[in-house]
């Protein structure tokens, strides 16, 4: 074994860390023809990783022809798996010191002159968890005598190896106390056990990588410091140790550290040349690979090497995640959206979850109100629960006033009466008990989100998620955009949106939420109309993200009566067919109890004549039955 007392039978340079480096001309590879200098052809094998003898013991085994080198012909690294010499190749030297990476930070060595053999604590130790202490030798591990809380205690000592040089030792006792050397550097341990594989084994400590190399695995490391090691330990390694690897195995704790361990290594690594490992057979689990050899035995643990899952791809999914879904559609159809009752309104738009609506509109049109009414609307007749940001609407207790007088169908307050005789009260204009229902339904179903912790954009979809987590909000409006804070950094405005609403839309497809997004219309040039979503103060991209697009324009020159206002709205934009269509329809608005209601187009010789406006419900929504035609 290479270690800080290994002695090579015959006299080679050395890299700065410690390997051999032994000439190409010295190299019996099997399967790579000579050339005339002698030298092997290293492509002849037709493979990365081949085999060779030892240029250091061959000659002196009695297996001369064994060829017990692994050898990477990619980067030059070669290690020895009878004697444990571990060198490059001389062509590739300069190669592995650029691609090793250089240190930022000048390490201390640690002293290992009092580093001994394991003693007979550290046997019957390493015996009580199956593991022979040959193995643990052989893997560098020795005794030491540590100071721990003021007291000298014999401890096993895991030394961290780089080549031929010490770099860090972990001091562990057998109640499990450990500490490493200060000012020295954190690799991960056993790291040169990746030289010459294609395959490695991580564990998340070493005693679970000492486990799995008593169960006949020599391709195992542990991370440098257990469940909270800094991934970036693996860099000095990634592209000569780590870069002939095809497959990485996974095998950290199951516990909820170890899970999270396993995430940062799998990014690290790469998805795709992952695989997870479970410490689970049938009804039996363990806590990590030592724990499974202890109650389970060899052939449990290897039953869970040889059945790692391939480690899913964050962000990817293939056609058969959707397979149930799109036979659903294939069988049924898509199902419809919801609609509100507006008549033509529901003809162009149908609401489905998950979607992003954006609402622009000419000043004093009520955008607001529109949008209050709309969410109303859908929590009213399809159980909608919703969370309202509208920091304009102010203050909160004249905003539910608005939203109760609009489910009430008259003014949510008391008229002041004026009697003949001067005695001056007030008359509700509907019963307290109606006023307490709605308020007992409007806590249950609308939630308000303020901004007392910041205005951002992730705190406001953290508190909508939580929300729906909480109570199963399926709604979330922000009103107006212009309150959201912008991103910081050098981005100009236009850009800044666009990132801000690419948050939206994302929320909206992760959890379902339809989000309506109001916005305020840019200051119009002399003679222009608002009628398109590129009309929205900022940026062009509130046309881009929106799934549907609502613009409303005041239209009472065309109405019909003079109680009720008429509003044109121009549907600019619907994602998909199946969620309604472009075009144009009107609806009424009453500013008695800000309700919208359904407005019949009559076209006389293929042209428009007049808008019909009916009558909008003064009913109380509440009083309406399980599925109520509302208008």
């Amino acid at each position: 074994m290479q270690n800080d007392s290994f002695n090579p039978q015959k006299q080679w340079e050395q890299t700065s860390t410690g390997y051999y480096i032994v000439p190409i001309d010295k190299l019996d590879v099997k399967g790579a023809p000579k050339d005339n200098d002698g030298k092997p052809d290293l492509k002849a094998p037709g493979k990365t990783i081949v085999r060779c003898k030892c240029p250091d013991c061959s000659d002196t085994r009695k297996h001369q022809d064994e060829h017990c080198v692994r050898l990477d012909t990619m980067t030059g690294l070669g290690k020895c798996y009878n004697c444990g010499f571990k060198f490059v190749i001389s062509s590739k030297v300069a190669d592995y010191n650029k691609k090793r990476g250089y240190q930022k930070k000048k390490f201390k060595l640690p002293d290992t002159s009092k580093l001994r053999p394991i003693d007979g604590i550290g046997i019957n130790y390493l015996l009580d968890r199956k593991i022979q202490p040959q193995t643990a030798a052989k893997a560098g591990v020795r005794s030491a005598t540590r100071t721990f809380d003021g007291i000298e205690r014999s401890c096993l000592a895991f030394t961290y190896r780089e080549g031929n040089k010490v770099v860090n030792i972990q001091y562990k006792t057998t109640s499990k106390d450990f500490a490493v050397e200060t000012d020295c550097e954190l690799i991960p341990w056993n790291i040169d056990a990746a030289i010459g594989h294609d395959t490695l084994i991580v564990t998340e400590g070493m005693m679970d990588a000492l486990a799995l190399m008593e169960c006949g695995f020599d391709n195992v490391i542990s991370v440098s410091n257990g469940a909270e090691s800094d991934v970036r330990t693996f860099d000095r390694f990634r592209y000569s140790h780590l870069d002939g690897i095809r497959t990485f195995y996974l095998a950290g704790d199951m516990d909820e550290p170890g899970v999270e361990l396993r995430q940062k290594l799998a990014l690290y690594f790469g998805e795709a040349r992952c695989r997870i490992v479970e410490w689970r057979v049938g009804d039996d689990a363990a806590k990590d690979a030592n724990e499974m050899l202890i109650e389970h035995g060899v052939d449990a643990v290897l039953q869970c090497i040889n059945h790692a899952q391939l480690c899913p791809i964050v962000g990817v999914e293939t056609i058969d995640d959707y397979r149930e879904r799109t036979k659903y559609i294939w069988e049924h159809g898509i199902a419809p959206g919801k609609t509100v009752g507006w008549g033509e309104f529901d003809d162009h738009v149908q609401f489905e979850p998950g979607r992003t609506v954006i609402i622009v509109g000419e000043p004093n049109t009520g955008k607001s109100t529109f949008a209050d009414d709309l969410v109303l609307n859908l929590a009213l007749q399809h159980g909608w629960k919703a969370a309202l940001y509208s920091p304009e609407m102010f203050p909160p207790e004249r905003h539910i006033e608005r939203l109760a007088t609009t489910i009430a169908g008259r003014k949510f307050r008391k008229e002041l009466v004026q009697t003949e005789r001067g005695v001056d009260y007030r008359k509700p204009l509907i019963p307290e008990r109606m006023a307490d229902r709605i308020l007992d339904w409007l806590c249950s179903n609308v939630f308000f989100i303020t901004e007392t912790s910041g205005r951002t954009i992730h705190k406001l979809l953290h508190r909508a998620e939580q929300l729906q987590h909480r109570y199963g909000i399926q709604q979330l409006l922000l009103d107006p955009f212009n309150y959201i804070q912008l991103p910081e950094g050098a981005k100009s405005d236009t850009m800044k949106i666009g990132d801000v609403l690419a948050e939206i839309e994302l929320f909206a497809h992760r959890t379902g939420l339809l989000i309506f997004v109001v916005v305020h219309p840019s200051k119009p040039q002399k003679g222009e109309q608002i009628d398109s979503l590129y009309n929205a103060s900022g940026s062009a991209e509130f046309r881009n993200r929106a799934d549907y697009g609502l613009v409303l324009v005041n239209d009472d020159k065309q109405r019909t009566r003079k109680d009720y206002h008429l509003l044109k709205i121009i549907v600019d934009k619907v994602r998909d067919d199946a969620m309604g269509h472009k075009g144009t329809c009107h609806v009424s608005f009453d500013p008695q109890n800000y309700r919208h209601g359904m407005v019949q187009t009559i076209h006389l010789l293929g042209e428009v004549n007049q808008y019909n406006i009916l009558d909008i419900s003064p009913h109380c929504w509440l009083d309406q039955t399980k599925e109520p035609t509302l208008f």
